[in-house]
């Protein structure tokens, strides 16, 4: 496996990487995993070994932000290739499965191993220097040195902008190394299809799964009767598309939002609504299982919104934007509720009628379970991934 970051970095990608390593040492599968990070001996994490190897680029003083995550480009470091290539001699992998700019260090290597490579498409990172194809509050189709310059450098300075853009450029032709990618949803599939001009069958759409996980201890700082959020507190989630929508329906349910604040954006709390900071694993999912029902109003194309199995496994109906991987996992008028991102009446509407109909939304949780039970499990989805392994090999 390779990985831009690892826990105990924890974000989307992250976690699946770590959770789909277990999964496969659990199905009696030898997993390594080749990430950035300060150099340290190998060890041993569930069954799982784990390289580190800071970039050349991280060892920047460009790069060294104080942030955990420390800025990798997409391209080849040769510091990394070298890494993993000794990696490689040692482990003798049957197969590389890249998740993200590390690719670009392992390609160089597979004309001499011979070893196929699988890459999951996570996000819009070989397309968009930001990895979120979002600008000016929509879907961003037009990806060039100057739209892509002014949409990172209020969060990016003006330094990384221009070097991303050049190297995601350069890749493209790179890219035909890969011997397959997964797309974690139709949307992602798609676009990349279209940017990429990528051969349709060199593309399959496997989602990503989630495990539940009941947390045993209770939170007691949780509304008695709510409506939940979940996720960065920032424009490109719909914040405040659901603020302004939440105003519009006349209910004591409250509405909270659990998530981290983003610096370059502030949001206008007011009324029946309650915002928890930084909240703890087990009281995110402490909420998840007590409110009325989930809503993720994202204005970006989320690729694949693990909260949504999150609120799947706890039968909770889910109201979403009709974007992204949305589109795959929410069954709309089945299992939820999918309304135009950026349509606060529509969404008001959807959320007023689940409120009014409390039946509804539990047949729409039920259903939902349902739902994830049959598509979204590492025993549904880890099988799928073995399989491409093997005929790959």
């Amino acid at each position: 496996m390779l990985a831009d970051f690892y826990p105990p970095i924890i974000g989307g990608v992250e976690r699946h990487v770590q959770s789909l390593a277990t999964e496969l040492c659990q199905r009696g599968h030898q997993v390594a995993v080749f990430t950035t990070g300060h150099p340290a001996p190998v060890k041993d994490e569930q069954g799982v070994k784990v390289y580190r190897q800071e970039s050349i680029f991280q060892k920047t003083p460009l790069s060294n932000t104080g942030a955990k995550k420390k800025w990798l480009p997409p391209a080849r470091d040769w510091l990394l290739t070298r890494k993993l290539a000794r990696i490689i001699e040692r482990e003798s992998p049957d197969i590389i499965h890249a998740h993200g700019w590390l690719l670009y260090s392992a390609l160089p290597l597979k004309k001499k191993n011979k070893i196929p490579i699988v890459t999951t498409l996570h996000g819009y990172g070989s397309i968009c220097p930001r990895w979120t194809l979002f600008r000016k509050n929509s879907v961003c189709d037009q990806p060039s040195l100057k739209n892509c310059f002014q949409c990172m450098k209020e969060y990016s300075g003006i330094i990384k902008p221009p070097i991303a853009y050049y190297f995601i450029k350069a890749n493209k032709k790179r890219l035909k190394s890969v011997d397959k990618f997964v797309a974690v949803s139709s949307f992602v599939r798609e676009a990349h299809i279209k940017h990429l001009r990528l051969d349709a069958e060199d593309i399959i759409t496997i989602p990503n799964f989630y495990r539940p996980d009941n947390p045993a201890k209770e939170a007691d700082n949780l509304p008695d009767d709510f409506i939940l959020f979940v996720g960065a507190l920032a424009l490109h989630k719909g914040v405040d598309t659901l603020i302004k929508a939440y105003g519009k329906v006349k209910t004591p349910t409250r509405l909270l939002l659990i998530g981290y604040r983003q610096p370059y954006y502030q949001c206008e709390i007011a009324g029946n609504i309650s915002v928890m900071e930084d909240a703890p694993r087990s009281t995110v999912m402490q909420a998840i299982s007590k409110c009325r029902f989930a809503v993720f109003p994202s204005l970006w194309p989320d690729p694949a919104p693990t909260v949504t199995y999150e609120a799947m496994s706890q039968k909770r109906a889910v109201i979403a934007s009709d974007i992204g991987g949305f589109k795959d996992i929410v069954a709309n008028g089945k299992t939820g509720i999918l309304v135009p991102p950026g349509d606060s009446d529509r969404l008001s509407q959807a959320i007023s009628g689940l409120l009014q109909n409390p039946e509804t939304a539990q047949k729409m949780g039920g259903r939902g379970y349902e739902r994830f039970v049959k598509n979204y499990t590492p025993d549904i989805v880890v099988p799928r991934l073995i399989e491409l392994y093997q005929s790959l090999i």
